[in-house]
């Protein structure tokens, strides 16, 4: 593989929530947040959101200024889940006309991400799921939402559509909760160019393996995107990656050196209590930092992969520990 960091500009924002709905910090321009993300070495990439703005109506423009900067389009965002219209459900949404005008944007979305040159097009179906028993009909709700990812994707088969899933947040229960309902819904759809997304967080929020989950979709050629943020496992406060679940993410990555995604690995974070670009900054060493040190496991990758079809971890821990703290 090889590793190409990206991040949004949400990473240097005010962090408003519904505790401190005015945010942590005051707001900063687009050229100073695009300033200190071009001083930070390993961040190459922006992941841009549709609509643009902040940013510039024009996509030449947007990618003048980014060059302007050292930085490039990394993947594309259409923005399906700050209105109000959503509540009830984008891409599953009883209504037609309201499932119509979300693959419409996402339509706009896609040929804006291809002006751009962008890598991928993300779908997160957020608000698509449900909060009490009694609330929806779940057959119609896949069915609509199976339907709503298919056009999208048939839009463009030359732009890849990447589907994110998560367990909960903003309803307590979404359609596409872990990488096993992602998998079912990506063979529903049944198009070469819908990929789907590993965010970290969402993955340990699903209680999963985050290695086996990359595998699961890079098995089935279907990983499009990579997301990382870290948790406790409970929730998804999108902490600093790398600071929380130190083995799993070695794992992670030394996983991720087997497969030949050349995509972008893309910052996903919110620190709302320390410097937010330092947090940035510090964001950006750890991923580089972990990938070395899995570079060096991959160095051994014959003993490792012998001991695990041998079922032997205390051999596999011994010899990995001993590269980590050497």
């Amino acid at each position: 593989m090889k590793l190409n960091v990206d991040a949004h500009l949400w990473c240097l924002g005010t962090y408003a929530e519904r505790y401190v709905p005015g945010g942590y910090f005051d707001p900063i321009s687009t050229d100073e947040q695009l300033e200190i993300m071009s001083k930070i070495e390993g961040l190459t990439g922006l992941f841009v959101f549709y609509p643009l703005a902040p940013l510039p109506e024009d996509p030449v423009k947007v990618k003048e200024k980014l060059s302007d900067f050292g930085l490039a389009v990394s993947n594309l965002c259409v923005e399906n889940w700050g209105d109000r219209k959503w509540k009830h459900g984008a891409l599953c949404s009883n209504d037609p006309k309201t499932r119509k005008e979300c693959v419409e944007m996402f339509k706009r979305g896609i040929d804006v991400a291809k002006e751009l040159e962008a890598d991928s097009v993300l779908l997160w179906p957020a608000h698509d799921g449900f909060d009490y028993p009694f609330q929806t009909d779940y057959r119609e709700g896949w069915k609509y939402l199976t339907e709503s990812c298919r056009e999208v994707g048939e839009y463009d088969p030359t732009v890849k559509v990447a589907i994110e899933y998560k367990s909960k947040d903003p309803r307590q229960k979404e359609y596409v909760s872990n990488v096993g309902k992602l998998m079912m819904l990506l063979n529903d759809v049944g198009l070469d160019n819908v990929t789907g997304v590993i965010d970290v967080g969402h993955a340990f929020m699903a209680q999963e393996s985050i290695a086996e989950s990359l595998t699961i979709l890079d098995s089935h050629g279907k990983l499009g995107q990579i997301h990382l943020n870290e948790n406790y496992k409970d929730a998804d406060p999108d902490l600093i990656f790398g600071t929380i679940n130190f083995w799993e993410i070695l794992e992670f990555f030394y996983y991720l050196n087997k497969t030949d995604f050349e995509g972008w690995c893309s910052i996903d974070i919110i620190n709302g209590r320390d410097d937010r670009a330092k947090s940035l900054s510090v964001g950006v060493d750890l991923i580089w930092k972990y990938k070395r040190l899995a570079d060096k496991l991959t160095e051994n990758a014959g003993v490792i992969d012998k001991n695990l079809k041998g079922y032997r971890f205390a051999d596999n821990m011994e010899l990995i520990s001993g590269i980590v703290f050497s």
